[in-house]
């Protein structure tokens, strides 16, 4: 009997264990760049882990193919992770990528690992 008991508890707490997170899934919508490049179409797709580290890719209006995502993490209603892409004149820019869940939207800052480049933009993207 103990062991049906033990086998059932972790039966019913399996999907738990596995379970997705709320950032899991596609999302879509467009960052809000300043002029002259302006707005920027994305679609992301976050997978994250028991561990609540993401893996997954986005595609960016302007970029050529899937970019991966390099490291990540969700905690809670939070998310961060990092990409790196090639930027003008073939040069490989990081950018971090900093977001909160907000219904069925991820409000998002991102912005270039290094400081001395670019602006934080803001975006939004939806299920």
């Amino acid at each position: 009997m103990k062991a049906v008991m033990i086998g059932l508890a972790l039966l019913l707490g399996a999907p738990a264990c596995f379970a997705a997170s709320p950032f899991d899934g596609k999302w879509t919508g467009v960052f809000n760049r300043p002029q002259p490049a302006g707005d920027q179409a994305v679609t992301i797709s976050v997978t994250t882990d028991d561990m609540g580290r993401v893996s997954g890719v986005m595609t960016l209006a302007g970029v050529t193919g899937e970019v991966p995502i390099d490291w990540g993490y969700v905690k809670d209603d939070l998310i961060v992770y990092k990409i790196t892409t090639v930027g003008p004149g073939g040069a490989m820019l990081t950018f971090v990528y900093m977001g909160k869940l907000a219904n069925d939207a991820i409000e998002f800052g991102r912005r270039p690992e290094d400081l001395k480049v670019g602006l934080l933009v803001r975006g939004s993207v939806h299920r």
